[in-house]
């Protein structure tokens, strides 16, 4: 999961950090070719989920994976009494913005600054979908 993320994120989560979220967050994958292609790491919290991160390795991008996890996550979360799944994405992130809006997801507000990168900060969009 490590690999995969740093792959994806500037500022990726080590694999100490993803060992932590599978003990206590939903964590689904995709493998393809017996290697871990996509997954998604979701927070719940009474009956709100929260994506905390959602990411696909470089040689599986463009297939729809990340479409498929949120797509096969949802039925999970609503048993487990989520009603409304959060997001955030960097405003600059095209890919991320056009997959949520196609999705379902509402943006509900802005985080200005909220990404640290290198080059300097970046905003989010958050979003919001009903389940």
């Amino acid at each position: 999961m490590a690999s995969v993320h740093s792959d994806s994120f500037e500022r990726p989560w080590s694999a100490l950090d993803m060992a932590a979220h599978t003990l206590r967050d939903v964590c689904f994958g995709i493998d393809t070719d017996g290697r871990l292609a996509a997954f998604v790491i979701i927070s719940c919290a009474a009956d709100q989920a929260e994506v905390l991160t959602i990411a696909t390795a470089k040689a599986a991008r463009r297939q729809g994976l990340a479409r498929r996890l949120l797509e096969g996550v949802i039925p999970q979360l609503q048993k487990h009494g989520a009603a409304e799944l959060f997001l955030e994405v960097a405003e600059d992130n095209t890919a991320a913005l056009a997959l949520y809006k196609t999705s379902g997801f509402q943006p509900i507000g802005r985080r200005p600054g909220y990404y640290r990168r290198t080059a300097g900060r970046m905003g989010a969009i958050t979003f919001s979908k009903k389940l």
